[in-house]
């Protein structure tokens, strides 16, 4: 973690112990939930090992994944740990997962502590803004074929580690419409 921070801050060895005394590290088991719809995000994580991934539940029980989490990134329910409202989503541990967590309340002291980390919180919120905007802006214009490709050129971990019936979720098709895309890609 203090490399990836290093590689967009320059900190200190009295911040970053400073930093280090306010982090948790925390193993989740593969199936187990991060966080549960209805329930308050106050964490921010940073994935050392494993993976995740964030999804909606429609009225009807269907899961429709947002997004997939894996080694050094950080991520949470954003708008919930913003406002500390409950979540409307759910974050499950694709694989057992180690992560570094930083509660609410202290990324709120290192913010009153030093101003290096009111920048930190600003990276990783744009970061996170980004993602999201990136998401939206695929779903809203490219082909679900154009989606895949992109899949496949930007992240092709997920192919390893994320079932076809959870990524054909992710680009928004069914799995039936995945196989045609697969099919026609290879040939």
């Amino acid at each position: 973690m203090k490399e990836i921070i290093n590689s967009f801050l320059v900190l200190n060895d009295e911040q970053w112990n400073y930093c280090e005394s306010k982090l948790k590290t925390v193993v989740v088991k593969k199936n187990d939930f991060l966080l549960k719809k209805n329930e308050v995000c106050n964490y921010l994580c940073f994935v050392k090992k494993g993976g995740f991934r964030s999804y909606y539940l429609t009225a009807e029980g269907e899961e429709i994944n947002f997004l997939f989490h894996f080694a050094n990134q950080f991520f949470c329910d954003y708008e919930s740990f913003l406002q500390k409202t409950p979540s409307n989503l759910n974050i499950v541990a694709t694989e057992d997962s180690t992560l570094i967590v930083l509660h609410k309340d202290k990324l709120e002291d290192l913010y009153r502590k030093d101003a290096v980390w009111q920048e930190f919180g600003r990276k990783v919120a744009e970061n996170i803004y980004l993602s999201a905007r990136k998401r939206t802006e695929e779903l809203l214009l490219q082909t679900a074929e154009d989606r895949y490709l992109r899949l496949m050129e930007h992240s092709p971990l997920i192919f390893e580690k994320i079932s076809q019936k959870n990524i054909a979720s992710y680009l928004g098709i069914k799995p039936q419409s995945l196989s045609r895309i697969r099919k026609r890609v290879t040939i």
